[in-house]
């Protein structure tokens, strides 16, 4: 737990940050290409950064966000055998972060391409691809933005993973994206994205990933995600997010709040249908099928949504 994390040096303390520039700037390129850490121990408070701190460090994120990659995968291709109407030869993921998923998807005999709003990320996942062997004609990542984006080719698949899609909050910001989505696909392709709904009662909000540690070699991470409240007027979930790294003896705190889309089933759905989409599938966690009658609330999980290109 974060509570119990022994740090050996003295932390800066956050309201003193604004005054010590030359102890830390977040737009440093130390922690903008996400493989270093500065000497020295730091406590960064981010709430009122919107460029979040902790994507411009991939190697943490990835490290971070471990999870069950060759399963998803698995899901993904079967999901392109019985949805798409079309041979799935080349995938694009929208928010492809450190790049996991677009080495594996390669790895699977697929062509993908990823893009990410992040450079640190977009140059993390390009090292990653170039360390496994993988040609940029098989797998490559780009910087674009999820809102509005254009490609020169065509795509049989997309998938966007863990909610990314959450940070374009606004009605025409998610509409726009299905457009540009819609755009770049094939005719008869699907897009798969992964989500959670509002809860009926925010107290039943699943939080399995309230707090975790994950270590790798000489690094270790504790994370704290902590689904704060709803705002269902702006249609908004807030975050307390907080992350405490110690990495060979460096360390790093990175305190921020999270906001993002409150995305309520029935506007998902005609956010998909404005941009040419609709859906022909959802499952839970466990790939178990749920029909599209049933009362779909965030008590279900998160969700992965089957969308077809109309």
């Amino acid at each position: 737990m974060i509570e119990n994390l022994t740090v050996d040096k003295v932390l800066i303390p956050a309201d003193t940050l604004n005054k010590q520039e030359e102890i830390y700037n977040p737009k440093l390129e130390v922690l903008e290409d996400g493989l270093h850490l500065p000497n020295k121990s730091i406590n960064v408070d981010t709430s009122t950064d919107h460029q979040h701190n902790f994507y411009k460090l991939p190697k943490y994120y990835d490290l971070a966000f471990m999870r069950d990659t060759e399963g998803e995968i698995d899901f993904y291709i079967k999901c392109f055998q019985r949805y798409s109407d079309i041979k799935v030869t080349h995938v694009l993921e929208a928010a492809c972060g450190p790049g996991l998923f677009l080495e594996m998807i390669a790895k699977g005999g697929y062509h993908i391409l990823g893009f990410d709003l992040n450079p640190a990320m977009v140059e993390y996942s390009k090292n990653r691809l170039r360390e496994q062997g993988i040609s940029k004609m098989r797998a490559d990542a780009i910087i674009a933005n999820m809102n509005d984006f254009k490609f020169d080719e065509k795509f049989d698949a997309g998938f966007v993973c863990i909610n990314s899609l959450g940070y374009l909050k606004s009605d025409q910001d998610i509409i726009s994206h299905f457009k540009s989505m819609n755009n770049v696909l094939n005719k008869g392709a699907i897009y798969i994205v992964e989500i959670s709904c509002k809860c009926d009662d925010i107290k039943n909000e699943k939080r399995v990933d309230e707090t975790w540690h994950t270590k790798e070699d000489q690094v270790e991470i504790d994370l704290s995600w902590v689904i704060k409240s709803y705002d269902v007027n702006k249609r908004l979930r807030n975050i307390d997010f907080k992350m405490v790294v110690n990495d060979n003896g460096n360390q790093i705190v990175v305190e921020e709040e999270h906001e993002l889309r409150l995305w309520i089933f029935e506007e998902f759905r005609e956010f998909a249908r404005s941009g040419g989409f609709e859906i022909v599938g959802i499952f839970n966690q466990n790939y178990e099928l749920i029909s599209e009658q049933e009362h779909i609330i965030g008590e279900l999980g998160v969700l992965y949504f089957v969308l077809k290109k109309k």
